[in-house]
């Protein structure tokens, strides 16, 4: 069975850069991973929604959600997604990010959260914003934009998590793993530093259950 992963936190806060070091991380121990996120699924939705009865486009290929419902669906099929493609691998990341973790995570069955190791990377919202816009700026690709408006972001993205995840997370669904909070407001070797720490301690954890299976 794969051991689950999710990376949370605002656009911006370091989710895709974290996962992809935490896969390098891994990768180095022998272990073979796989990312899911919901942005495909997300995407998969706008494009059908040709009405735009639940979505609206924005500048830079992006779109916003108006039917907010959308966000739910997407993370029960993140679930089924997960389900269906990690078979073969030792760890699989999950990244999203929400206004609202407590409904977020309803989304998801407690037998899934249960064995789940979670991942909140912390950033204030105007750090977070900059960071989706220099990555906007930067892009080699038309798919690397942000999925809602400036305007949207700022509401959507205005309540910060961090202290509901790091108190109140594990004891409400159940979580038997490791919940950890990150604040990544500085240089990214510390970042990095952190982020071995976290995969050190998962990594030890799943070798103990091994060892006594």
């Amino acid at each position: 069975m794969s051991v689950k992963v999710f990376v949370l936190g605002r656009p911006g806060s370091g989710k895709s850069t974290g996962a992809r070091y935490i896969r390098h991380l891994v990768q180095q121990a022998g272990w073979n991973s796989l990312h899911c996120n919901d942005y495909p699924i997300l995407k998969e939705m706008f494009l059908a929604d040709r009405e735009h009865k639940k979505f609206r486009p924005t500048e830079h290929n992006g779109f916003d959600a108006i039917d907010l419902s959308v966000l739910d669906s997407a993370l029960q099929e993140l679930e089924s997604t997960v389900n269906r493609l990690s078979a073969t691998a030792d760890m699989v990341t999950i990244e999203f990010a929400r206004d609202d973790y407590r409904t977020a995570l309803q989304q998801f069955s407690p037998a899934f959260l249960h064995d789940a190791h979670i991942l909140f990377l912390h950033a204030d919202l105007d750090t977070c914003l900059q960071r989706v816009h220099e990555r906007v700026a930067c892009s080699l690709s038309s798919d690397d934009h942000p999925s809602f408006s400036d305007a949207i972001f700022k509401r959507y993205y205005a309540n910060d998590a961090s202290s509901y995840i790091a108190n109140s997370l594990r004891e409400e669904f159940g979580i038997s793993r490791e919940v950890c909070v990150i604040n990544n407001m500085g240089a990214l070797n510390q970042f990095q530093y952190e982020l071995e720490q976290f995969i050190q301690g998962v990594l030890l954890h799943n070798e103990a259950l091994s060892l006594t299976a």
